[in-house]
């Protein structure tokens, strides 16, 4: 029988096959076709075909580290820098497993009096998620 859902404890992203340790927010995987007009001058109702899909950036959000040189920060700042398409994956407790690669960057996010500092990690998708179901 199928889990009726399950708690975000556990997703797991990797970049480059490294694991970030601090991700408190992951944005959306996927995305929605754009809308191409199919209407003609005889139809009274507008038709819609399904064009592209528009994946938007797929953005992460951890909390800022740089203190060691194995930090989520240093590792996805030395990956921008160098400019190349990395992989991208994200592991959900069922062992689902979304994956899809792109050019990353990351920033740091604005901060406020008695909240973390953590940073954002953008990532230009270049190709289309693919998905590996969990084992049965």
């Amino acid at each position: 029988m199928a889990t009726q859902g399950f708690a975000s404890i556990g997703i797991d992203v990797t970049v480059n096959s490294t694991a970030l340790n601090y991700v408190t927010e992951i944005g959306d995987i996927g995305g929605a076709p754009s809308d191409l007009d199919a209407t003609c001058f005889k139809d009274k109702m507008k038709h819609n075909v399904p064009g592209v899909q528009d994946a938007k950036a797929f953005e992460v959000t951890y909390l800022f580290d740089n203190s060691a040189a194995d930090s989520d920060y240093r590792g996805i700042k030395a990956l921008q820098d160098a400019g190349d398409i990395v992989p991208v994956a994200v592991t959900l407790p069922d062992g689902t497993t979304f994956a899809t690669t792109g050019y990353v960057n990351t920033y740091i996010s604005g901060a406020k009096v008695d909240e973390l500092v953590s940073a954002k990690l953008s990532v230009s998708i270049q190709t289309d998620w693919t998905v590996t179901n969990p084992a049965a």
